[in-house]
């Protein structure tokens, strides 16, 4: 029976739990591609240093003496507590290590004086047992999209003439954007995030646009490399606009195969999406305790910061 230990991590361990995260994911047949290769010096995951700068107190690792077993991570928006990461290594499943991880971490959410809970993950047996023994139901699962960049580009063009738009740079944000932001994040989420607004627009350099419904803006749609999302509406139709733009955005940033995660509510996204030749490649399990969410007019962005 292993020792486990739970400990909080730092900013210069996330390049070694970026390796071991990326094992798992191989071993579940989440990600593609063939052995990992071990680089400390790879780029680290912008997300995953956001998160841990913002939340550093969200961040544990499960140690077996000086073996790591395990990490996981999660952050707290508003009174919203949201899992980032949870995994641990095929070897050491099944031995207790992802409970002891997810129990420091709702203990961090309660510290923070959350009232909601929130988790998008892989449906794998193992953490879907945790996270149901933790008292978080399966809301609707979340599916993953793909479709080629011609068929994007004309869905883009239909969707996105359906009701006017703006680009929005930062500084427009900071001067009247952000109120708008933060009524439709209230809407469909629950909460206000504006570290999260700021971090997809200065660090990770995406595009956003606003989109209006009659007289106020009713949506926005993130769209850069390799990223559509997120997007979210007070309506549904100016969230579905709203991926019309988020496209065209991560078109014009230069993404050949654009993907999208579409929660399965969302049924005028998908119907628009297949239409267009859009594939599923996986599906996520959404969970939740407690939270306000609209899962008929969002698509989150990355699933550790949806």
């Amino acid at each position: 029976m292993a020792t486990i230990k739970v400990r909080r991590i730092h900013r210069e361990e996330i390049a070694g739990v970026q390796i071991l995260r990326e094992a798992v994911r191989r071993d579940a047949g989440l990600a593609e591609g063939g052995a990992v290769r071990l680089d400390l010096d790879a780029e680290l995951d912008p997300e995953l240093v956001h998160l841990q700068a913002h939340d550093p107190d969200g961040f544990f690792c499960a140690l077996d003496r000086d073996e790591t077993l395990g990490f996981g991570a999660a952050h707290v928006r508003s009174r919203q507590w949201v899992l980032s990461e949870l995994w641990v290594l095929p070897q050491h499943q099944g031995k207790g290590a992802g409970s002891a991880l997810l129990r420091r971490l709702l203990g961090y959410g309660e510290r923070s004086g959350v009232k909601e809970r929130l988790a998008l993950i892989p449906p794998l047996p193992s953490i879907q047992a945790i996270l149901l023994g933790a008292g978080l139901r399966a809301v609707c699962p979340v599916h993953r999209l793909a479709m080629g960049r011609e068929d994007a580009a004309r869905l883009a063009s239909s969707l996105g003439r359906t009701f006017p738009s703006q680009d929005v740079t930062h500084e427009l944000l900071k001067r009247r954007g952000q109120a708008d932001l933060d009524r439709i994040d209230r809407v469909v989420r629950g909460i206000v995030r504006e570290v999260d607004h700021v971090h997809w627009i200065k660090q990770r350099g995406l595009n956003v646009a606003f989109v209006r419904q009659r007289d106020r803006i009713a949506a926005y749609g993130y769209g850069g490399r390799d990223q559509v999302g997120p997007v979210a509406g007070s309506t549904r139709e100016a969230a579905l606009a709203a991926i019309g733009r988020a496209i065209e955005l991560a078109l014009r940033a230069g993404t050949i195969r654009p993907t999208i995660l579409v929660p399965e509510p969302f049924t005028d996204a998908l119907d628009a999406l297949f239409d267009a030749g859009a594939r599923i490649e996986s599906t996520l399990l959404l969970h939740a305790d407690g939270a306000q969410l609209q899962p008929d007019r969002w698509i989150p962005g990355p699933p550790d910061l949806p």
